[in-house]
């Protein structure tokens, strides 16, 4: 095994490790981490913003980079607290279904995939990738969580309609989050998690599907 993807491995089972603790550790504590990933997550943004653009003010990607993060941070901010209280289970199968996405998209478009989405922005990613992330995540929202987390998270039909959400709109904050780091001539965001680059290249997938699955929920 290759140097490389073992510091992957390992820092990857760190950062899912670190995530589901402090979901279970409570609200104080899954807001703490929040916070943490918002502040560094802005360092990033902002220091992408202004190599992308070099003529815009300082003022303007601080601004834009506030919105970058805090968006989606108020997304998953409200994910657990959607029903009022504080619940983990709704928490803990958003990330599962984010997780199980990228694993699903990056196995079949590994062994299946041709038709490349966007090769300027992200090569790697195909539509047979996407489909068959996207068709594995709705099955293990439906079938799955669904039935693991029982009454204490949402129903079926809404784990199904999370898991599309998800499956559509997370590809979209990853190349969002590609095209800003090309403009940018930048290969990672950041280099604060070894072998996984920034915050930002860690939660892309959450900038448009997060906030849009908190609002769904609140609603329904």
């Amino acid at each position: 095994m290759a140097p490389e993807f073992q510091l992957r491995l390992l820092t990857g089972a760190g950062i899912v490790a670190c995530i589901v603790m402090c979901i279970l550790g409570g609200g104080t504590s899954w807001s703490v981490l929040l916070a943490l990933l918002v502040l560094q997550g802005w360092r990033e943004a902002r220091s992408a913003f202004a190599l992308a653009c070099p003529h815009w003010s300082v003022a303007l990607c601080a601004l834009l980079a506030v919105v970058v993060v805090s968006v989606p941070a108020v997304g998953l901010w409200g994910l657990g607290w959607y029903q009022g209280d504080y619940t983990s289970a709704t928490l803990i199968g958003w990330f599962v279904l984010v997780w199980a996405n990228d694993s699903f998209a990056y196995l079949v478009g590994r062994r299946w995939g041709k038709t490349r989405i966007a090769p300027a922005v992200s090569p790697g990613k195909t539509w047979e990738g996407w489909f068959g992330g996207m068709v594995a995540t709705v099955l293990l929202g439906a079938l799955v969580l669904a039935p693991a987390l029982g009454s204490s998270g949402p129903s079926a039909m809404t784990w199904g309609v999370l898991a599309l959400i998800v499956s559509v709109l997370g590809p979209v904050g990853d190349l969002s989050e590609s095209a800003l780091k090309r403009q940018a001539g930048l290969k990672d965001s950041g280099n604060i998690l070894p072998g996984h680059g920034g915050v930002l290249d860690r939660f892309d997938s959450h900038f448009i599907s997060a906030p849009i699955a908190a609002i769904l929920l609140q609603l329904f």
